[in-house]
């Protein structure tokens, strides 16, 4: 009973709990190139099936692999590094909440084991603000990210991505009471 109703117990969990794994990133360019690292590990293919993912899926369809709790929410798994596997829909939804040991096999288990270990560096990133302040163009290029997406995220206005130099500058504003000002220079020459 318990198993399939955690869908709906923690939808907003697995919401919250996917915004924490991906905000360390700060960009959506930056988390989408760490994303694939992730996706890399498991060679862009579901880990039960083997089915791949298209390099470029039909406009408006929802990918066909998905980030998965290794371990899942019922039993005490959370979507962190070391609990994260690659799973197409259809074994997402064959899988269910079932333990890890109720799905796979023992070898595919065994395969599995080291490519959770590995996720641990994807993840370990802390975004460098001193280096993102000095020089944005330079460090998104440090990162891996390819010179031309660079291009589009810092100049031009209408990609989705674009970073708008002008807005990321802190405005403060002082409210000055000129009646109160000017009563203070009158009491001051008495």
């Amino acid at each position: 009973m318990a198993r399939n109703k955690s869908k709906e117990v923690y939808k907003d969990q697995r919401s919250k709990e996917k915004t924490e794994l991906l905000k360390r990133f700060r960009l959506r360019p930056v988390a989408d190139l760490y994303k694939e690292k992730f996706f890399a590990l498991f060679n862009h293919q579901c880990f039960k099936c083997g089915v791949k993912e298209k390099p470029y899926p039909e406009i408006g369809k929802p990918p066909i692999l998905c980030i998965d709790h290794h371990i899942p929410m019922i039993l005490g798994g959370h979507l962190v590094p070391g609990n994260l596997v690659v799973l197409c829909r259809r074994c997402n939804n064959k899988k269910k909440d079932k333990p890890p040991q109720e799905f796979y096999t023992p070898q595919e288990l065994a395969k599995l084991m080291p490519i959770l270990e590995k996720q641990h560096a994807i993840f370990e990133f802390n975004f460098d603000w001193k280096y993102w302040d000095r020089d944005r163009e330079g460090y998104l290029l440090s990162l891996g990210l390819d010179p031309k997406r660079v291009h589009e995220i810092l100049y031009n206005e209408y990609d989705r991505d674009y970073i708008d130099f002008e807005s990321n500058k802190h405005v403060v504003s002082i409210e000055i009471d000129s009646d109160e000002i000017m009563k203070i220079i009158f009491d001051s020459r008495k």
